[in-house]
């Protein structure tokens, strides 16, 4: 019996956190994001004028900024944030 518990333990693949964050674009065009997690690029397109929640998945619960139209005052994204985008640039809300 504890042979098969073992067995099953080992074929469970690592489970992937997922990682959010709310985005309120106060601009009337369209912005992206570029993003780097645990080696996998994700790009996060944004529509003008909206308020919305992007979901990561990553083995970790943070997101290099790599690229895109925005400006960020940080060079990662953390689970959780609330960002405001105004004029291009990105400050916390």
């Amino acid at each position: 019996m504890r042979s098969v518990i073992l067995t099953a333990l080992l074929l469970v693949p690592s489970a992937a956190l997922a990682g959010s964050i709310r985005v309120q674009n106060q601009d009337s065009s369209e912005h992206t994001i570029e993003l780097k997690c645990s080696g996998s690029s994700k790009k996060v397109e944004m529509k003008g004028s909206t308020t919305s929640t992007y979901t990561f998945h990553s083995t970790s619960s943070s997101c290099d900024i790599v690229g895109g139209s925005v400006k960020f005052p940080t060079s990662k994204l953390e689970n959780g944030q609330k960002w405001t985008i105004k004029n291009g640039v990105a400050k916390p809300s």
